[in-house]
């Protein structure tokens, strides 16, 4: 099930320079990160999610893809594999989070980060391989004309 994503691509970007094709890959990031936490139905976090509205969860992930710019950066030309999600960008925003309820989201992330990059496998964008590239995306968002 596919889940319409509240994460604005605004959050990505200050200015047209920060329409980067990173940027973008942050913000899919992100929405995939939205998609497989509401999809859940792991019982911490159904628990987690029900304590926060669609926006608030929406927040979350797009600190979340955030704070990992870092570790892709730090790790581009290495295995980019599942050990780049880190469970402390976790803690950091949710503080109240039990050990369990954290590394229910952990889980989370790691998959919607190996499932993403799976599809930047075979995407033509080369979003990670062209990192500072003016992405055409976010303004054909602007406009209403992007399709995922």
């Amino acid at each position: 099930m596919s889940v319409e994503s509240p994460v604005k691509a605004s959050w990505f970007y200050l200015d047209d320079d920060h329409k980067t094709k990173f940027n973008w890959f942050l913000y899919e990031y992100a929405c995939k990160l939205f998609e497989y936490t509401k999809d859940s139905r792991k019982k911490l976090v159904v628990k987690w999610k029900s304590q926060r509205n669609d926006e608030q969860i929406a927040e979350f992930c797009a600190y979340f893809a955030k704070r990992m710019r870092n570790n892709i950066s730090r790790h581009l030309y290495r295995d980019l594999g599942g050990d780049i999600v880190d469970e402390e960008y976790i803690h950091d925003y949710c503080h109240t989070n039990t050990r369990r309820d954290t590394d229910a989201l952990l889980e989370i992330c790691e998959t919607a980060w190996l499932d993403l990059l799976e599809s930047c496998a075979v995407c033509p964008v080369r979003c990670l391989d062209e990192q500072l590239f003016r992405c055409e995306f976010f303004d054909r968002m602007e406009r209403g004309g992007y399709l995922s």
